[in-house]
């Protein structure tokens, strides 16, 4: 099999570091159902949904308001072409046609307040569960900053170890090289001290 980055990564360790570091690597990469990615994912998707609704109301509340506007514009266009031809003896079914048009004016003018209302409680649930996933969202971020805390410290535990497994590499090679020259320098006195006596 071909050496992946985390092989070389792991490279020269002992086997001991080794395991610890495919641990926290496991741990880091390996995501519960109580984790911070799938947490996150299921508020973000709380937070569309929630999101989603608000343009179906406002557009619902939209037709609703254009279809009684029309309704209002074709009543008022009925009104003013019959009023250039009422006679004085039709001014009683006038006055039942206005007190008709009062009356859906009146019902539409409830039921666009509904409306309205209703768009007010969906505004609240939205704000309520933008505000839960803020909520959420520091709890996560409290979370994470803990967590890269406790990589980091675990990094600079590794790098403490490299740095003094090669400090020690370093000495026992000074140590043999002065080691080799001490010996060859005896050998080059002993060589010496022959030739002169």
């Amino acid at each position: 099999m071909e050496d992946t980055d985390f092989d070389w990564l792991c490279n020269g360790l002992p086997a001991d570091e080794a395991k610890r570091m495919r641990k926290i690597f496991v741990e880091w990469c390996d995501g519960d159902e109580n984790g911070f990615p799938v947490q996150l994912a299921l508020l973000t998707r709380a937070q569309w949904r929630a999101a989603a609704l608000v343009p179906q109301a406002v557009n619902n509340s939209r037709k609703l308001i254009e279809r009684h506007l029309a309704e209002y514009r074709q009543q008022t266009a009925v009104l003013v072409k019959n009023l250039s031809i009422v006679t004085e003896d039709q001014a009683d079914e006038l006055k039942n046609i206005v007190k008709a048009h009062t009356e859906t004016v009146n019902q539409a003018s409830v039921s666009i307040r509904n409306q309205l209302w209703e768009t007010a409680e969906v505004a609240k649930q939205i704000r309520k569960t933008l505000d839960d996933g803020v909520s959420a969202w520091d709890r996560a971020k409290i979370d994470m900053e803990a967590g890269s805390e406790k990589f980091r410290k675990a990094c600079k535990e590794l790098d403490d170890r490299i740095t003094l497994r090669e400090l020690r590499r370093d000495w026992l090679t000074l140590l043999g090289l002065i080691a080799i020259g001490t010996v060859i320098g005896v050998f080059i006195g002993v060589a010496i001290g022959f030739k002169y006596h």
